[in-house]
């Protein structure tokens, strides 16, 4: 039976049933808020708020409500921003569900003051992309993830014995490197994104990601793989 070993940010797993798949989920990563600087954001004269992950919307929800028709609130996913539409809030999303995408979005939009909620641990490229696009950009990395001990223990004694890694954010692949590197030689990495991806292949290896980056995206890219890779050669 192929195993397939789906490392996660605890909170975030949800059942994954695929015929004649072993799917194994693991946190590795632990999501730590920033209560203090949660109590001091503030959203007042925005134009537009991009929220980087569903998590953030949890800690947000409150001042969310308190926005003005007016404002665009643009989400990286799908599933953000079905968190944020719970709230009664209107949401979008770029065609790429990711900061690349959140940026060739706004190309074309008016300049205007940007909010950006995220993590701690987010690149810059969002933020001196939309700088250098003239939007005036503020931002809050209202919670911090940190590696899980006793999750990144057992992922590290597991992906030497699965068929395929997945890695969801690329935190979730700084958690395990040190015994990942070698370990995933011989298997098969997929990353959500294109900026896991690239921290991936920073480190020489070279995984499959989906065209769509969300779960939904990464089980179709598994199952057309695994597909072509059981169809005979003539």
């Amino acid at each position: 039976m192929t195993k397939v070993l789906i490392l996660r940010a605890s909170g975030k797993i949800r059942p994954v049933h695929l015929n004649n798949i072993d799917v194994i989920q693991i946190p590795v990563i632990d999501i730590v808020p920033n209560e203090e600087l949660i109590s001091r954001i503030s959203l007042n004269n925005a134009d537009y708020v991009v929220i980087m992950s569903a998590v953030a919307v949890k800690y947000v929800g409150d001042k969310l409500r308190q926005l003005s028709g007016n404002v665009r609130v643009i989400g990286v996913g799908p599933r953000t921003c079905n968190e944020v539409e719970k709230l009664g809030i209107a949401c979008v999303t770029p065609r790429e569900f990711s900061s690349y995408g959140i940026v060739n979005m706004m190309r074309n939009l008016p300049r205007g003051k940007v909010v950006v909620l995220r993590s701690l641990r987010g690149n810059d490229y969002i933020i001196n992309e939309l700088r250098g696009l003239g939007y005036d950009v503020f931002e809050y990395g209202i919670y911090d993830v940190r590696p899980n001990p006793v999750g990144v223990d057992i992922a590290c004694g597991l992906i030497g014995n699965v068929d395929y890694v997945v890695f969801m954010s690329p935190m979730t692949y700084e958690a395990v490197r040190n015994c990942a590197k070698d370990a995933l030689r011989g298997r098969t990495a997929i990353a959500i994104g294109r900026v896991t991806e690239n921290r991936i292949r920073s480190d020489g290896i070279n995984p499959l990601t989906p065209s769509e980056y969300t779960l939904n995206g990464v089980l179709k890219l598994l199952m057309d793989h695994l597909i072509t890779s059981n169809e005979s050669p003539d």
